[in-house]
């Protein structure tokens, strides 16, 4: 189970229980296709986040209308199912004995209902630690937000398919990574491969060890045939919580891995061996 609480300005505005959100039905579905998303923007003015979103819906959202609204329009909004709604919410896990919160982003049909986790969830996905000061995530954002519509297209497509309740789902593309370049940063791995020759020892196939610069680089170019991380991990901030790590192709958005561990001295921040054999 996990809390969640909306984020849209330092205070903490809304908190509710949050158990697995209702899975879209074949009717939620048919109401989003036809729905205008209202992208929830936070309340600060200095929020980096808005120029995130903002920028990136802009040049990316084409699955329906949209228009970007503040927390009370939200609010008086949230309730009607013409409406969808993509919104940035803080979550933290009631098994994280540390309370670790982590930063989603959350794709949600309204719904006349009490509290958001009762809202017909199509898709939700981690960006960052809360703590983290300066999160690796806007770069990749357009791949999120291009995935996300896909996802939707996808549960449009196969209405009846529970199996996309979880983005695991697409863990059967994996397999397609070893014929594509991955491209990984010092920031994305554990220690334990965190060298190329550490990396060649289970992981066989073509990969590169490159800065952030080249991966800004490779999704701006739409680099072909080519697969980047996306990792959300405390980056130093602390060793607690969860790492949760992620591929997508830098060409199609497409989804190719989905995993997540709880940090300990055995499994730390990062992408692990274990994930790497897994892509073999």
């Amino acid at each position: 189970m996990r809390k969640i609480i909306v984020c849209l300005s330092i205070s903490i505005l809304s908190m509710t229980a949050f158990p697995q959100a209702p899975f879209p039905t074949g009717r939620d579905i048919d109401l989003f296709m036809k729905s205008k998303t209202m992208v929830v923007l936070e309340a600060s003015v200095f929020s980096d986040f808005n120029i995130y979103i903002k920028n990136t819906i802009e040049q990316k959202w084409k699955i329906t209308p949209y228009e970007f609204v503040n927390y009370d329009e939200f609010e008086n909004l949230r309730t009607d199912s013409s409406y969808s709604f993509l919104v940035l919410t803080q979550t933290s896990f009631e098994r994280d004995k540390a309370s670790v919160y982590y930063n989603f982003l959350n794709l949600l049909l309204g719904a006349d209902v009490k509290y958001l986790s009762e809202m017909p969830e199509f898709c939700s996905m981690p960006l960052s630690y809360s703590q983290v000061e300066e999160p690796r995530y806007p770069p990749k954002l357009g791949l999120i937000i291009d995935f996300m519509q896909q996802h939707v297209r996808n549960l449009a497509a196969d209405p009846g398919n529970t199996l996309l309740r979880n983005l695991s789902y697409y863990n059967k593309n994996s397999n397609l990574v070893k014929n594509k370049m991955l491209l990984v940063t010092s920031g994305d791995l554990a220690g334990e491969v965190n060298t190329p020759t550490k990396i060649k020892a289970t992981y066989p196939h073509e990969f590169k060890l490159v800065s952030e610069e080249e991966v800004i680089e490779a999704i701006e170019n739409m680099e072909p045939n080519t697969v980047i991380v996306h990792k959300v991990g405390p980056e130093d901030t602390n060793r607690t919580g969860w790492c949760y790590k992620i591929l997508f192709g830098t060409d199609d958005s497409k989804l190719y891995f989905f995993d997540n561990h709880t940090l300990s001295s055995k499994r730390p921040d990062g992408l692990l061996e274990r994930d790497f054999r897994r892509l073999r």
